[in-house]
């Protein structure tokens, strides 16, 4: 009685924190969703159309690793090139959720659509 809970929170980005012990168990259940969240994943979903440079290269383990590289940070990997891509495209509309939920600009795709695979 009389005892305050103290939550310890980590901060993912600036739009979502989650409590320390969601680590520990299931983490859906503490995320901190943004009041805006329906207009940003509209947003975001808007972009599915968008299409961004992609790079496939081959990574040292042997799976795939595609990439926007004008989105920094927005890759993923598969166990073949196709998979890589086609799991980039979900991705690529949660790195645009979460940049606008920052408030950051969207890039722009350059008007060169490259698609280059590597060994």
């Amino acid at each position: 009685p009389g005892l305050k809970e103290v939550v310890s929170l980590v901060t993912i980005n600036k739009s979502f924190k989650v409590k320390e012990e969601a680590f520990e168990g299931d983490i859906d259940r503490f995320f901190s969703i943004p009041e805006n969240h329906n207009e940003l994943l509209r947003k975001a979903e808007a972009y599915r159309q968008v299409k961004y440079k992609t790079t496939v290269n081959k990574l040292p383990n042997g799976e795939w690793l595609a990439e926007h590289p004008e989105l920094p940070g927005c890759r993923i990997h598969g166990k073949t090139p196709e998979e890589a891509k086609s799991r980039l495209e979900e991705v690529k509309i949660s790195w645009i959720y979460a940049a606008l939920a920052e408030g950051c600009r969207i890039p722009k795709p350059s008007d060169v659509l490259l698609l280059a695979e590597t060994n």
